[in-house]
């Protein structure tokens, strides 16, 4: 997990271990939510990377 500060907003996201971690899922199952956009992610050099929002998004279900 890292913290980025925009101006006064902080936000937090996770890489793909975390998520991994998180929801007790294999790194395939973790990669293949990101790829089929079931989960939103940027790609930044090699690493995923998630907002806490769009993890809370798909958590909830808001994201099919």
């Amino acid at each position: 997990m890292r913290t980025i500060w925009l101006g006064s907003k902080v936000i937090q996201q996770y890489s793909l271990l975390d998520i991994q971690d998180k929801l007790q899922i294999s790194k395939v199952t973790a990669l293949k939510l990101v790829q089929t956009g079931k989960i939103r992610a940027q790609k930044i050099g090699r690493k995923w990377w998630i907002n806490e929002d769009d993890l809370l998004e798909f958590l909830e279900g808001k994201r099919s």
